[in-house]
C-alpha cells in the first residue's frame, strides 16, 4: 500500500506566472463537446512569459486581492544548507517565499521569507506552498514541514506532515510566527498531515483541508510497524475552521473515508450557500477488481464544517488505479451559488480533462464537457478559478508528448468554450484578476540537472482585452 507521502516527483525546477486574456477572433476546436456542441468562443490570447531571476522553485500557487488589484506569488525555493556527508547528496533545503505585485502581474516585489527558520519546509505538486487573501485583505500562506525529529515506531520512514499557516496584515510585507494547524494538542491524535489546501471564505473564516493518516499511525503505535497491505486502514479527508482571522483552528471534522492517499484536496464556498470538499475517494464498488475507483467527490456541509454529507461523484468516471496518480482538481462557486468542478480522469472509456457544473448545490453535476480528450491521457493536474462574470477558468496539464504542455480554457456561464495556446510547464496554479487569468506554473529540471532554470511572467497588453 502506498503511503500518503513521499512518492512526488514531480516538484518543479523552476516556475512562471502568466497573463492571458481573450482576444477578438477565432474559434474553439469543434470536437469539445458538451450534449451540444457550446457556442465558438473566441481563442484566448497568451502573452508571453518573462523570468524571475531563482532558480530552484517548487509548485508555486497564486492569489489576488479583489479590492486592492494585488498578486501574491508563493512558492518553495531552494537554498543553500548543510554540506552533504561524504559519498552522499545533501537533500534541498526549502524556504516558503512569498512575492507581491501591484501591477496586475507585469512586475513583483522582492520575495519576503514566511517560514520560521527552523521548519523544514516540503513541497509537492499535490501539497503545494498555498497562499489566499482574506476577505479584508489579510494574507494567508500555508505550506507542510516534516518533523523529522518526531519518533515513528516500527518500519515507517516518512517522516511526520506538520501544517503551518503564517499571516500577514501588511499585504505580505511580513508575516508573524507561523501556527500550527491540526497539531496533537487540538486534535487528540497523533498523525501526520499533507494535501494541504487553504481556502478563505467570503465571510472572512478560513479552511485548511488536508489527507490526515490518523488510523495508520494508531496502528503504528499499537503494533510497531506499517500494516500490512491487505489491513491498511483508510486515509481520511479532514477540514478544520477558523473563525479568527487564522489565529486559530478548531479541531478537523471528518469529511469522508476512505479517499485516495495521495489526491489533492480543496472547499469551495460562496456568499451565502453550503460549504464544500473534494478529493478523490476509494470507491471500492466494481465487484472482482484488485483496484479500486478514484473517480473525485463532493462532500456538502450546510454547519460551516460540522456535519458533511455522504460523498456524491462528480461523474461515473470508474476510473481505476492500484498507484498514486497525484494530481488535483478544481472546486468553486460562482455569483449565483452555482458549483463548478474540473478534473482528469484516466478511465477506459473517456480519459482527459472535463468540466460541469451543479446548479443544486452539488446533488447533481451537469454532462462533463471535454477541455482534453484522447485515446491515451497521462495524469494532469487541473486547477479553477472564477471571474466576476462567473466565466470558468481551467489550467490544466497535458502530458501526451516528449515535452509537459499546460493550456488553459474559459467556459462562460452560457457554454461558450474558448481554449489557449499550450506551452511548456507542469503543476498550474490559477487565480483572476478583473476579466484576465493569471496563471503560475513550474517546469522541471532539463535532464541531468538538479534545479531549473529563473522564474518567468509578462503581462497581457491592454489590446488583447475584451
Amino acid at each position: 500500500m502506498p503511503t500518503i507521502a513521499k512518492t512526488h516527483a514531480r516538484s518543479a525546477g523552476l516556475f512562471a506566472i502568466l497573463l492571458v486574456t481573450t482576444a477578438l477572433c477565432g474559434s474553439s476546436p469543434a470536437a469539445l463537446a458538451v450534449e451540444k456542441a457550446p457556442a465558438a468562443g473566441p481563442p484566448l490570447s497568451v502573452s508571453k512569459a518573462l523570468m524571475l531571476r531563482a532558480k530552484g522553485g517548487r509548485n508555486p500557487t497564486v492569489a489576488t486581492d479583489q479590492r486592492s488589484g494585488a498578486v501574491y506569488l508563493a512558492w518553495a525555493q531552494e537554498v543553500a544548507g548543510p554540506a552533504a556527508k561524504q559519498g552522499k547528496k545533501a537533500d534541498p533545503v526549502l524556504q516558503v517565499l512569498i512575492a507581491r505585485s501591484n501591477d496586475g502581474g507585469r512586475s513583483f516585489g522582492p520575495p519576503v521569507v514566511v517560514n520560521s527558520p527552523q521548519d523544514h519546509v516540503v513541497s509537492y505538486t499535490v501539497s503545494p506552498t498555498q497562499v489566499a487573501v482574506g476577505s479584508r485583505g489579510e494574507i494567508y500562506v500555508l505550506y507542510e514541514h516534516n518533523d523529522r525529529d518526531f519518533k515513528v515506531p516500527g518500519n515507517w520512514k516518512w517522516g511526520r506532515g506538520v501544517l503551518r499557516l503564517a499571516r500577514s496584515e501588511d499585504g505580505g510585507r511580513s508575516f508573524g510566527p507561523p501556527i500550527e494547524v491540526g497539531g496533537e494538542s487540538v486534535e487528540d491524535a497523533v498523525t501526520t498531515i499533507e494535501m494541504l489546501n487553504l481556502f478563505a471564505a467570503p465571510s472572512g473564516d478560513l479552511y485548511a483541508s488536508w489527507l490526515d493518516s490518523r488510523e495508520v499511525f494508531a496502528y503504528l503505535f499499537a503494533h510497531q510497524k506499517e500494516p500490512p497491505d491487505d489491513a491498511y486502514p483508510p486515509y481520511q479527508l479532514r477540514v478544520a475552521r477558523s473563525t479568527d482571522g487564522g489565529r486559530t483552528f478548531a479541531k478537523s471534522v471528518l469529511v469522508s473515508k476512505p479517499t485516495c492517499g495521495c489526491c489533492g484536496t480543496k472547499v469551495a464556498q460562496g456568499a451565502n450557500g453550503p460549504l464544500y470538499a473534494t478529493t478523490r475517494a476509494q470507491w471500492k464498488e466494481l465487484k472482482g477488481s484488485y483496484d479500486d475507483v478514484r473517480d473525485i467527490f463532493v462532500s456538502t456541509s450546510r454547519d460551516h464544517g460540522v456535519i458533511w454529507s455522504k460523498p456524491i461523484k462528480v461523474h461515473d468516471d470508474r476510473f481505476k488505479i492500484s498507484g498514486c496518480p497525484d494530481v488535483t482538481s478544481g472546486l468553486t462557486v460562482d455569483s449565483r451559488g452555482r458549483l463548478h468542478a474540473a478534473w482528469y480522469t484516466g478511465t477506459d472509456r473517456h480519459p482527459g480533462v472535463f468540466y460541469a457544473r451543479s446548479e443544486d448545490e452539488g446533488k447533481t453535476f451537469s454532462k462533463p464537457l471535454a477541455l482534453l480528450a484522447d485515446d491515451w491521457v497521462p495524469y494532469g493536474d487541473v486547477k479553477l478559478a472564477l471571474d466576476a462574470k462567473d466565466h470558468a477558468w481551467v489550467a490544466f496539464e497535458d502530458r501526451r508528448g516528449e515535452q509537459d504542455l499546460i493550456q488553459l480554457a474559459q467556459i462562460s456561464p452560457e457554454g461558450t468554450l474558448a481554449l489557449s495556446p499550450a506551452w511548456p510547464g507542469t503543476a498550474p496554479d490559477v487565480a483572476v484578476q478583473g476579466e484576465t487569468a493569471i496563471v503560475t506554473w513550474g517546469t522541471q529540471a532539463a535532464e541531468g540537472e538538479d534545479e531549473g532554470g529563473a522564474i518567468r511572467w509578462l503581462t497581457a497588453s491592454p489590446s488583447q482585452a475584451r
